[in-house]
C-alpha cells in the first residue's frame, strides 16, 4: 500500500469492501467446515472435509496477501509440506497441523468480528458521505423535485433539502472519525489476523534449524572440496617441484665430488630458480585460503585492490563505517570475487559499479554491472553455490538480471553482535 497518508486512507474504503466480502466467503466456509466435520464418520466426509480445509487455506492465503499489503508486512504461509498419499491420511495430516486449526480460528474470528468491524468501518464513511452529497443534490440535481427526501432519525424527520443541512455537521464529525481512527481501527484487527495467520515461535526456529543445518552441510561440502583441491594443487604442483629440486642438488653434489662446478653452478641456479617458482606457487595457494592483501588492508582495502586487478572498469563505493570480523571480511570478499569472476566470463559488460555499506548490523552489497542480462540462480550453478555458501552465515543472495540487462546482484551478511567491530580499531 502506499506511504503516502492520504493517498493510504483514501484507498482503505476499498480494501475494507474487499474484507468485507471475504468475511461473507469465511461464514460460508465456516458452515461448510462444521458440515463436512459432522459427515466425516462416512466415507463420503473425508475427501469433502480435504476439499474444505484446502479451501480455507486458499481463503487463508488471500488473507494473508492483503493483510500483508494493508500492513506493509510479509505473512509467510506456515504450512508443512503436502505429501503423496491417500485421501484419508492426507486429511489426518492436515487436521493434525497446527496451522489448520489458528486458519480456523481466523475464519471464525473474521465470519463474525470482522464483518462488524468492516461493517462499522463502512458504515461511519458511508453517513459521512451520504450525508456531505445529499443537501447539494438536492440544492442541485433535484432541487423542485415533488418527492421529498425523508430521514427519519426517530426523534426528527429532516424531509426538506433545508433540514437536511442540519444534518451537515453530524456528516463532518463522522467523517473526522473516519478520517482519525478508521485506519487504526482495520490495523488493529490486520494485527490480530498477523498473529493468528503467521508462523509460530516454534515454526520459525524449526525452520531455522532446518535451514541452518543445510547450510552447514553444505558448507561442510565446500570446505572438503577446497581441501581437496589444496591437497591436489600441493601434490601435483609445489611438491613435485621439490622433489624435482631434491634431485637436481643431489645430481649438483656429485658434481662438486667429481671436481666440476661449472656444471654444478648450472644446476644449483636451475633449482634457485624452480625454488623461486614453488614459493610463487605456494603464494598462490595459500592466497586462496585467505588473500594477505585481506589481512593487511582490510576488507575495505582488498575490495580496491580486487577492483584495480580486475581487467574490467571497476568503481567501488565504500561506506562502511568501520572493519568487520575476519569471516565476515572473508565471506564478503570470496563472494565478490566469484560475482566479478561470472561477471568477466558471462555477462559482456563494459563496467562494473560496487557499493557496500552497513546497515545496522548487516553488511550489504550490490554489484551492478552493464552486461546482457539473464543470470538466474538455478541448481547446481555457481550463484546458487555462492547463496548456500552465504547461508552458513545467515546471509542472502537476491539477483535482478532480466533479459538485455543491467545485473544487479545483493548480497547481505549479517555482523553478529558478539563481534561487532570498534570503528576504527583493528585486532592484531
Amino acid at each position: 500500500m502506499s506511504t503516502n497518508p492520504i493517498t493510504r486512507r483514501l484507498a482503505l474504503p476499498g480494501w475494507s469492501i474487499l474484507r468485507f466480502s471475504l468475511t461473507l466467503v469465511a461464514a460460508a466456509l465456516l458452515a461448510a467446515a462444521v458440515i463436512s466435520g459432522a459427515l466425516v464418520v462416512f466415507w463420503i466426509g473425508i475427501p469433502a472435509a480435504v476439499g474444505v480445509i484446502l479451501a480455507i487455506r486458499a481463503w487463508a492465503n488471500s488473507q494473508r496477501r492483503i493483510i500483508g499489503e494493508q500492513l506493509g508486512v510479509e505473512i509467510p504461509a506456515p504450512y508443512q509440506p503436502r505429501k503423496r498419499a491417500r485421501s484419508d491420511q492426507k486429511a489426518l495430516a492436515m487436521v493434525r497441523e497446527a496451522a489448520t486449526w489458528r486458519d480456523v480460528a481466523w475464519l471464525a474470528i473474521d465470519a463474525s468480528l470482522g464483518f462488524l468491524v468492516n461493517l462499522v468501518y463502512l458504515g461511519v464513511f458511508g453517513i459521512a458521505v451520504y450525508y456531505l452529497v445529499q443537501p447539494l443534490l438536492l440544492f442541485t440535481l433535484f432541487r423542485g423535485s415533488d418527492t421529498p427526501a425523508v430521514n427519519d432519525l426517530g426523534f426528527y424527520e429532516f424531509d426538506t433539502p433545508t433540514k437536511t443541512l442540519l444534518l451537515v455537521p453530524f456528516a463532518l464529525a463522522c467523517g473526522a472519525a473516519w478520517w482519525r481512527w478508521g485506519e487504526l481501527f482495520l490495523r488493529w484487527y490486520s494485527r490480530l489476523g498477523v498473529v493468528l495467520l503467521g508462523p509460530t515461535a516454534k515454526v520459525l526456529l524449526t525452520e531455522k534449524v532446518t535451514e541452518l543445518r543445510q547450510s552447514r552441510a553444505q558448507t561442510v561440502d565446500h570446505a572438503a572440496a577446497e581441501l581437496r583441491r589444496i591437497e591436489r594443487d600441493l601434490h601435483d604442483g609445489a611438491q613435485a617441484r621439490i622433489a624435482a629440486m631434491g634431485l637436481t642438488l643431489g645430481m649438483a653434489e656429485e658434481l662438486l665430488q667429481n671436481e666440476r662446478p661449472d656444471a654444478a653452478a648450472k644446476l644449483v641456479g636451475e633449482a634457485r630458480v624452480g625454488c623461486s617458482d614453488v614459493l610463487d606457487e605456494i603464494r598462490r595457494v595459500v592466497r586462496g585460503i585467505h588473500p594477505p592483501v585481506l589481512a593487511d588492508r582490510g576488507f575495505s582495502g582488498a575490495l580496491q585492490a580486487m577492483a584495480l586487478d580486475h581487467p574490467l572498469p571497476v568503481a567501488v563505493v565504500d561506506r562502511l563505517r568501520g572493519n568487520l570480523p575476519a569471516p565476515v571480511e572473508a565471506a564478503a570478499y570470496f563472494a565478490v570475487n566469484e560475482v566479478l569472476t561470472n561477471i568477466t566470463k558471462h555477462a559482456e559488460a563494459t563496467r562494473i559499479w560496487i557499493l557496500v555499506e552497513q546497515v545496522d548490523d548487516e553488511v550489504e552489497v550490490e554489484i551492478y554491472d552493464d552486461g546482457s542480462g539473464g543470470a538466474e540462480i538455478v541448481p547446481g550453478g555457481g550463484l546458487n553455490g555462492l547463496r548456500n555458501r552465504l547461508a552458513a552465515f545467515e546471509g542472502s543472495l537476491k539477483v535482478v538480471s532480466p533479459d538485455g540487462g543491467p545485473t544487479v546482484v545483493t548480497m547481505k551478511i549479517p555482523v553478529s553482535a558478539t563481534e561487532r567491530p570498534v570503528a576504527g580499531a583493528r585486532g592484531s
